[in-house]
């Protein structure tokens, strides 16, 4: 059971990360006082987006650029003020409402349901709760969901038998990396897919490879004595993803962290464990 001196410690690195990736979202004008307040929005099929569009949630924080800069300073700020009180709960909870209202309208109003952003979401969840039992617990909740992602991924191209098709890679390749062929055909990258192309039995067998890895997370629902290799195996996967899909989910990667045997690591860098009364 992690003590609160280590919770603290957890607070710092999962929201130094997110803030991290928030910045870097800002860098890329994706927050929502950037997005300068788009006419066409796509809720898709789920019901809290819906709920969304009926308060008109989405329409007051990108319809007037002000409540936009003043949402996306909460956003940005409270990651900064729950590392300046890592102890505490309320800022985590502004931070994780700012964050879903984040999700929300971002993902409505880009017409993309850009799934790794959730890491932003979620990774804040435990520390919404100061009671270090309900911590933990959900932060061994975030544990199994990190494993879920990675198993069904695994499962679905099993089960849809997509890992048999030799042509699945290439096609993949083929159908996301147009844009990179007409723009920069001399880059390295470019040059790699193309080798890709030309040897669709290697392209074949790195998607087999990575169904692999994903469907191996199994595991981690029966033990821990494989978390690290766990997380290893996560951070390959993601590397794979960016050098064979130009795709890496920085935002999704944070939730990785909740692999790691932390009570062994923090003990190694005499974090002292208090006592609860």
């Amino acid at each position: 059971m992690l003590s609160a001196e280590q919770r603290a410690v957890l607070v710092r690195i999962f929201f130094g990360w997110t803030l991290c990736a928030f910045l870097w979202r800002a860098l890329d004008h994706a927050l929502l006082s950037q997005l300068q307040a788009p006419v066409l929005g796509n809720a898709a099929n789920d019901l809290i987006f819906w709920l969304a569009e009926v308060l008109k949630i989405p329409q007051l924080l990108t319809g007037n650029r002000a409540i936009a800069t003043v949402f996306d300073t909460i956003l940005l700020s409270s990651s900064v003020l729950v590392m300046a009180r890592p102890r505490g709960s309320f800022f985590p909870n502004v931070h994780c409402i700012a964050a879903l209202l984040y999700v929300i309208v971002f993902s409505t109003w880009s017409n993309d349901h850009y799934r790794p952003i959730l890491g932003l979401l979620f990774a804040g969840v435990p520390f919404i709760f100061g009671n270090l039992q309900r911590f933990n617990f959900a932060f061994q909740g975030m544990r199994y969901f990190v494993l879920f992602i990675y198993a069904s991924a695994g499962l679905y191209k099993v089960v849809r038998g997509s890992w048999c098709n030799t042509e699945q890679m290439t096609g993949i390749i083929e159908g996301t990396q147009l844009e990179l062929f007409l723009a920069a055909p001399e880059s390295w990258h470019a040059q790699f897919f193309v080798w890709l192309l030309q040897h669709g039995t290697v392209s074949w067998l790195l998607f087999v490879l990575a169904t692999v890895m994903e469907v191996a997370f199994i595991v981690g629902f029966f033990t821990r004595r494989y978390d690290t290799w766990l997380f290893i195996a996560a951070w390959t996967l993601h590397l794979g993803f960016w050098f064979t899909m130009r795709f890496f989910a920085f935002e999704l990667i944070v939730l990785d962290l909740a692999l790691l045997p932390w009570e062994k690591l923090l003990s190694r860098w005499a974090v002292p464990v208090r006592t609860e009364p």
